[in-house]
Parts: C-alpha cells; structure tokens; sequence
C-alpha cells in the first residue's frame, strides 16, 4: 500500500487502526480516530498520554495502518494484526503549532454524528498536546 493510499485512507474512513509495538516485540492495533488537513493525514490520542498506543509511538517502537475500516480493532484485535498494513512515521505536532486550529475544526466536522463527549475528548489540552503527523515510513 503506498503512502498516498494511507492518506486517503484516513481522510475516508471514520475509523482507523493503528498497530503500534510493545516492549516485548507484540504488535498491538488500536482503532483510533484520524484528521486530514490540506492533503496531510494526522492523528491524535483522545486519552492524552495515558494511551498505550500514545506511550509506544513516543518510545520510537514502530507504527503502521491497517488497510481498511479499523474498527475491527474495536471488535477483534487479532484480526486486526492479519491484514495488510503499511509502516509510517508519526512526528510530533506542538499544541501551539498552527495547524491545531484545523485539526479541531475537522474534528467537529468529520465527526459530527459521533458521541458528543468523544468528539470533546479530542480537543483538550491534553489530546493537543498528543497530537501527530503521519508521513511516509523513514
């Protein structure tokens, strides 16, 4: 799967799932939501850094996407893990970076008709300060 496939996919689809690594070497995906601004794809952890997939990206253990709708992370894990998937490179965005505006406002937008109170778990202080930006696997 090419990067550009990666960007659309977390453009169309409500729910991805990243496969990020644990200390032991066992992948693990989480579905998470994602935000796509003037054709760059980002993601942001909704619990802050208490997030284990959050706490593995920032230990430089690897990251990828599953190709496909990620909410069967939500429903199956390991299913997950079986499909096709691409390596990516997830840098740090500043909370006061400036593109964080647009982020929020896609928030709102894409995730309109979602739960009110994790739309608002998106745009804290806390979730700002998780927040990424997904480039091509170095």
């Amino acid at each position: 799967m090419a990067f550009e496939h990666v960007v659309k996919l977390l453009n169309e689809t409500d729910v991805v799932a990243i496969v990020t690594t644990r200390k032991n070497g066992e992948r693990a995906a989480t579905a998470i939501w994602s935000m796509v601004v003037d054709g760059v794809p980002y993601v942001r952890s909704a619990f802050g850094p208490e997030s284990w997939w959050y706490r593995h990206v920032v230990a430089g253990r690897p990251v990828s996407f599953v190709d496909g709708d990620g909410s069967i992370a939500e429903r199956d894990r390991a299913s997950a893990l079986d499909l096709p998937r691409v390596d990516v490179t997830l840098v740090e965005v500043a909370s006061d970076d400036a593109i964080q505006p647009a982020l929020d406002a896609e928030v709102e937008r894409k995730y309109a008709a979602a739960e009110p109170s994790s739309v608002r778990a998106m745009l804290t202080p806390e979730a700002l300060d998780c927040t990424f930006r997904v480039e091509p696997a170095a």
